[in-house]
Formats: C-alpha cells, structure tokens, sequence
C-alpha cells in the first residue's frame, strides 16, 4: 500500500482560505464622491488588473498546497508566511488603490476600504492563527508567523500609506479627539474590572463560606447579566440624578445620573458573574485532601486559604477576570449613548451622520483593544498558574 503524502491543513486554516479566495473577486474599495454617499463599489480588476487576484489567489493556494503535502513544520511555516504575505499586499494595495482613485478628483471625495478588503483581513487572521497553532515547539517560526504581517501593516499605516483612505481621513481629521476617548475607554475598562473584580471576589468568597449566601448571590449575577445593557444604563440615570440633586457634594465629585458614574457602576454589574462564578467554582474544587493535609500540619485556616486555597484556585478566578474585562471592553461602547465617552462616541457619532468609516474607527480599535486584553490575561493566567 502507498503512503498518503497527504496532510490536513486543518479545518482552521481551511476556513480561512474559504472566507479568503473568495474576497478577492468582491469589491474592495467603495469610490464616493463625499463621505456620505452610498458610492460606485469596486474590485481589483477594476483598479489594476486580473492579475493581481490571480498573483494572491496563486498564494492562498500555494500555503494551502504547502500545508497539505509537507511534513513537519515546513508546510505550516509556509502557509503562514504566504497568508502574512496576502496581509501586507492587502494593505499595500489599498493605499495604492486610494491615491489612484483620487488623482483626479476634488478633496471631499473619499474612497472607503470594502466587504473584500475586510473579509481577506479576517481570513488572514484566521489561517496565521491555524498555521502558527502547529509551529508551537519552534518558538522564533511561531512568533515570526504570528508577528511580522501584523507588525508590517503597522508599520504602513503609521507611515501614512493608507492616508488616503477614507477612515484614515476620519482618523486625521479627528486626532485629538480620537486619543481622548482611546484613553478614556481605557480608563472605564480598568476602573470598571479593577472595582468588579476585588467585589466579585469577595462574593465569591463569601458565598463558598455560606450557603445561605449562595444562591441569593447567584439568582442576583445571573439576573443581571439578562438585563441588555442599554437598559441598566438608563435604569441608573433617574437614582442617580435623584441623589445628586439631594446632595450636592455628590455632584461636586462627579456622580450624576449621565456621564461616567453610572457606565462603571453598570459595567461592575456586568462583570460580577464570570468573577464570582469562577472565584466560586475555583475554591469549590480544591481537592477536601490538599485542605485537610495543611491542617493536620497545623496550619490556620487563613494559611490555609493563603498557601494551598488561593494558588489552585488562582488560574480559574483570573480566567473569570480575562472574561469579564473582555467583556467590558466591547460593552463601554455602549455608554457613550449617556455621556461617558470612549470609542463608542465615534460608532454613534457615525450612525447618526450615515457615516460608515466614523463607525469603523471606533470599532476597529474596540476589537484590537479586546484582543490585546485577551492576549495580555492569557499570558498573566499561564504565569499565575502554579507548576504541576
């Protein structure tokens, strides 16, 4: 019998190629003569020539080819630099793309980056994510995989390639305000997570002490989470509008019914349940052994909790901190709508002008932010985790 020379790429990176060789053929800039126009939507052929979807389509295939036939790391090695390679030519192509569809026209006309040039970015992150997953056990291939396309296109857009796009002419035009709110996101995501996470803890805590707590702990996290988040927001305007007006030095230290008092105290609401379950769930599943040995060592009950309780329990209460903070991240946008600014302003902003690329620009950097916080409590709970 013959050996299969044939791998599977795997069913990742095969969906990446699916979303990815078709995006080629769509349209992907939108030509407009101002900003709020619907447009003339169009694709490479159109802007260059066939061969240009043909060269990256030539790639998508190459890595899938790759990946199927070689053994070992190689084939997902060049699956991932050909994907990388789709990545950095999208972005170059944009920005060549713009500047030749604005040569000849007035200033307020805008080209916006379309369905095509979207859906071949998210194909992209898709397949590097299935190619670097099996290149583990090589730490410069996976980091150099998972890295160089992203850290390139970075590189392009603070160079001012894509200047000509019509999101960066929105960025540009609204710089300042645009940092103000960036960093004011940041600002309701932490107080909001640092504040959820010492309450959900200590509920949690509490209710693994007491079973009377228990269930009236969680009846209230899981209700809660029910409410749509619109909702809670305005649920909170009339109290708190109520209690500044009756006290005034309430208002001098900001509390109001609009603004950022009640878009924290809601996103702490919000983050209550992954803490506290997992807080909860964490402490519940310390093997009654490990417990009884520090006693029987003539351990206290808080060295008990401190030294064996905490560390195992640890990784799954920071894994419920990574959950609520993610989530956070996207629902801050939603409280824009009663004064508490972040990148929400700009996605209502844009909605309420018709105007697409302002709503992207406060959404891409929500997803970017979302994901970094991902990245960055992954790595936290992977160190928190005790060995063995």
């Amino acid at each position: 019998m013959t050996k299969n020379r044939f791998h599977n790429p795997g069913p990742v990176a095969l969906t990446g190629a699916v979303l990815g060789v078709p995006a080629l053929f769509l349209g992907w800039w939108t030509f407009k003569e101002n900003r709020i126009v619907n447009g003339e939507s169009l694709g490479m052929a159109d802007v260059f020539t066939w061969a240009v979807p043909i060269a990256l389509l030539l790639l998508w295939l190459g890595g899938l080819a790759a990946a199927s036939l070689l053994k070992s790391r190689i084939g997902p090695a060049v699956l991932g630099f050909a994907v990388n390679s789709v990545l950095v030519l999208t972005f170059l192509l944009s920005g060549m793309a713009a500047d030749r569809l604005l040569s000849d026209h007035s200033s307020v006309a805008r080209v916006s980056l379309g369905i095509g040039f979207w859906l071949s970015i998210i194909a992209c992150y898709i397949a590097i994510f299935a190619a670097r997953e099996k290149l583990k056990d090589s730490a410069w291939l996976f980091h150099t995989v998972s890295w160089s396309g992203m850290v390139v296109c970075i590189i392009l857009v603070a160079a001012g390639w894509l200047n000509n796009t019509s999101i960066l002419v929105e960025f540009t035009s609204r710089e300042s305000r645009f940092i103000q709110e960036f960093f004011h996101h940041i600002y309701l995501v932490g107080i909001s997570v640092a504040v959820g996470t010492a309450l959900g803890m200590s509920i949690g805590f509490w209710a693994t002490r007491s079973r009377r707590v228990e269930k009236p702990v969680f009846w209230f996290a899981n209700i809660t989470q029910t409410i749509p988040s619109l909702a809670l927001f305005g649920l909170l305007i009339a109290p708190l509008s109520a209690l500044s007006f009756s006290y005034p030095w309430l208002r001098d230290l900001g509390i109001r019914g609009v603004g950022d008092t009640p878009a924290i105290i809601a996103l702490v609401i919000y983050s209550l349940l992954p803490i506290i379950r997992n807080t909860y769930v964490g402490l519940k599943n310390v093997d009654a052994g490990v417990i009884d040995s520090g006693r029987g060592m003539g351990m206290s009950r808080f060295q008990v909790f401190r030294k064996i309780e905490a560390p195992l329990a640890a990784p799954l209460v920071l894994e419920g901190v990574r959950t609520a903070s993610v989530q956070s991240v996207g629902l801050t946008a939603v409280a824009a709508l009663i004064g508490a600014g972040g990148l929400g302003w700009f996605i209502f902003q844009g909605l309420g002008q018709a105007a697409s690329d302002l709503i992207l620009l406060g959404t891409i950097p929500i997803i970017f932010l979302a994901l970094v916080v991902d990245t960055l409590m992954r790595t936290f709970v992977r160190v928190a985790t005790p060995k063995g």
